[in-house]
């Protein structure tokens, strides 16, 4: 998710007083000289042959000061010519999406960790039988990186045949319904077995939409 609206000040190039002397430090291929005190999340920082900086962050842009500033946004400035950096508003998924994780039982001696972007979700524990979890809120427009490691337990008793389905999980889009989650259209599947005995990772690119 993107960060709320905020307001960056940074003196322009080319403005009154002296030279700046370091580096060039530009946002989106806007010149932000002399910016202090800034976050800017799911940014690329790319530094040239010259030693410019280069911030590539989507969902943010630059402005001269004195351009009206959006009404969600704060306005800062530094010295008489400033430029005002807002967050643009995020594009919204129009798609919600949840994680079904099922334990056969008994047998079911996988634990199943989810992380999405890089982030741990949460881990779905041997002894649950199923789980059901929204993930729209960790995912962004377009491709997500979406891992699923499952853990093999030692002990517990005997599953009924090797064969046997121990742990299935699916992620895709969904739909709310009469108090349970619809899967309309999976996207991804991990599954083990009762004589599977090695942990398992699976990485899967999701196209949010």
């Amino acid at each position: 998710m993107r960060p709320p609206a905020l307001a960056l000040a940074a003196a322009l190039a080319g403005a009154a007083g002296p030279a700046f002397a370091g580096p060039s430090l530009t946002l989106n291929g806007v010149p932000i000289d002399g910016a202090t005190s800034q976050r800017f999340e799911g940014a690329t920082v790319v530094i040239d042959d010259r030693g410019d900086v280069h911030i590539e962050a989507r969902g943010y842009a630059a402005r001269p000061a004195g351009d009206p500033a959006p009404r969600s946004a704060p306005v800062a400035a530094v010295g008489a010519a400033a430029a005002v950096a807002a967050a643009s508003a995020p594009a919204r998924l129009s798609r919600r999406y949840f994680l079904v994780a099922e334990h056969a039982q008994p047998g079911a001696r996988y634990d199943l960790a989810v992380f999405v972007n890089a982030q741990w979700i949460r881990e779905v524990k041997a002894g649950e039988p199923q789980v059901v979890m929204e993930l729209t809120r960790w995912l962004n427009p377009g491709p997500n990186r979406v891992v699923l490691a499952a853990t093999r337990r030692a002990g517990g008793p005997p599953a009924a045949s090797p064969a046997a389905l121990a742990l299935k999980a699916v992620v895709g889009e969904g739909t709310v319904a009469g108090g349970g989650v619809v899967i309309d259209n999976p996207l991804l599947e991990l599954t083990r077995t009762a004589g599977e005995t090695e942990d398992r990772t699976e990485e899967f690119v999701v196209e949010a939409r």
